[in-house]
């Protein structure tokens, strides 16, 4: 009794099962690699939603201070004004004493004058003079603005740019996942072919091929951000 000797492979047939192990092979890559960008646009969308909530921190607290110094210097000058304005009214007072009056009421509206004057002087150094505009009031709103742009030069004030970019790589996450699902089918396509019939075996071929190059080039545009 003769042994069944297996028929070979025609050399097509050896070329085209070496075409689609190639391509599996490019497919699994790709799909790696698509997988190892999905990963670092999460990690990035991770990264900025830190960045956003460390900024809206820094600003609630930039925020916090500069109205909190604002106002205590605010006061300060509220004292000045309250200072020097009795200062002038008892100086006035002073000026105005009449000639009979007694000695004792004179030096004692000029010690009580001495000591305002020298308290208005004192409340000049509780608050910045800059401040001060031309007739005489405070310039509240300008101190607390330059008290915030100071503080945004030294840290992080604006929490709606981090929370943006999260936002953008987040979509950009979803987008990489769904070309991995391309690539993934394109996979699974080229795998059945080995089970197909020579029919389907080339329609399969191309099925794959198509989702393969649609999942790639899809992947590479969605990375540069073209996509």
């Amino acid at each position: 009794m003769s042994a069944i000797i297996p028929e070979e492979d025609s050399p097509a047939e050896k070329r085209f099962a070496t075409l689609v192990a190639l391509l599996i092979a490019a497919v699994s890559v790709a799909g790696a690699v698509v997988a190892w960008r999905a990963s670092v646009a999460a990690d990035g969308a991770g990264g900025a939603d830190e960045a956003g909530i460390r900024a809206t921190i820094n600003l609630t607290e930039t925020r916090a201070l500069a109205a909190v110094n604002g106002y205590a210097d605010y006061a300060a000058f509220a004292r000045y004004i309250e200072f020097l304005t009795l200062a002038d009214a008892l100086e006035a007072q002073y000026a105005n004493l009449p000639a009979e009056a007694a000695p004792a009421e004179a030096e004692l509206l000029l010690a009580q004058l001495v000591e305002l004057r020298d308290r208005t002087t004192a409340a000049t150094f509780a608050f910045p003079a800059q401040y001060i505009n031309r007739d005489g009031t405070y310039a509240l709103q300008r101190q607390q603005g330059e008290l915030f742009a100071d503080a945004a030069r030294e840290k992080d004030l604006a929490p709606d740019t981090s929370f943006a970019q999260a936002d953008a790589l987040r979509g950009q996450t979803n987008r990489l996942l769904l070309a991995l699902s391309g690539l993934a089918g394109g996979l699974v396509l080229l795998t059945l072919i080995e089970a197909a019939g020579r029919r389907l075996k080339y329609a399969l071929l191309l099925a794959g091929v198509l989702a393969f190059v649609a999942g790639g080039i899809s992947a590479y545009l969605i990375d540069q951000g073209r996509l």
